[in-house]
């Protein structure tokens, strides 16, 4: 995390999770909440996490301002594809 501290009260503490909600779109599904300050409740940042499965590969977003940016992809499958070593 990349955090100093809140911008309105300039304490820093933990920050909660409030206003937490779930969609699902059209087999994808969205996880919205808000980071807030313990202390003066502002919202520090906005996150959205995202999960859907495309061709047979689990597939995983995550955007927020305060967390970070990131991807991941998992195969439905025991062993994935992607990871078989070539035979020759």
């Amino acid at each position: 995390m990349n955090y100093l501290c809140c911008a309105s009260c300039h304490q820093r503490d933990f920050v909660l999770i409030s206003n937490k909600a779930t969609e699902d779109d059209d087999g994808e599904e969205i996880v919205t909440y808000d980071h807030v300050c313990k202390n003066c409740d502002h919202v520090v940042a906005r996150h959205e996490y995202t999960f859907s499965v495309v061709d047979e590969y689990q597939e995983y977003t995550m955007l927020c301002m305060l967390c970070g940016k990131a991807e991941d992809s998992i195969s439905v499958l025991p062993d994935d594809p992607r990871q078989s070593a070539p035979l020759f």
